[in-house]
């Protein structure tokens, strides 16, 4: 018994001291707080990602730069995408690809035609919605982080968008831009 009395005293004395000095709780300053931190969240929110092997090619070749793009806003389309354009390699779980709830939500997929295909798949990087014009700029990894793929394997990349985020209604433009250089415009009428 005499044995536990000083580390009962011990764990007392260590406790009293944690609770007089605050608790180990750090308060951020205004000078601690990164200024790396987006003031907002984005506009997307990621579904998924990887390369995809469209069943029509016809019209592309290897030399070709071609973005393609689709907007989908039902279940229905959904599935007409995932016939269309086969994914081979996607990084995409169960969690990311549950954030497609339909009517509340849009996809965004877009993939491009070019070879060689090596590296990071596309990424979302930037949307802006000005009225009925929403437009997405887009990036493609240029260090190789992978073994070059076959041409049918076009990087691609998926997100979400809050339906609420878009216009209620009428034709909107969806202008997908890879490096400002290669764009691609899709029309759509929301109801």
């Amino acid at each position: 018994m005499r044995t536990i009395y000083p580390a009962i005293l011990t764990v007392l004395l260590v406790t009293f001291l944690v609770a007089a000095c605050g608790g180990g709780t750090v308060t951020p300053t205004k000078d601690s707080v990164s200024a790396d931190v987006p003031a907002s969240l984005p506009l997307w929110r990621y579904v998924n990602s990887g390369w995809v092997s469209p069943s029509d090619i016809q019209g592309s070749n290897a030399f070709s730069r071609e973005l393609r793009a689709a907007v989908i806003t039902s279940a229905a389309e959904m599935a007409e995408f995932n016939r269309a354009v086969v994914s081979k390699r996607t990084n995409g779980t169960s969690a990311t690809l549950s954030r497609a709830e339909f009517p509340g939500s849009v996809v965004l997929a877009v993939y491009l035609m070019w070879l060689p295909v090596q590296g990071d798949p596309l990424t979302v990087v930037e949307m802006e919605i000005e009225g009925n014009r929403v437009v997405v700029q887009l990036e493609l990894e240029e260090d190789a982080q992978g073994r070059a793929y076959p041409y049918l394997f076009a990087p691609m990349t998926m997100v979400t968008v809050d339906r609420s985020d878009l216009p209620a209604t009428g034709l909107v433009e969806f202008e997908f831009r890879l490096d400002d250089e290669t764009t691609v415009t899709v029309m759509v009428a929301l109801e």
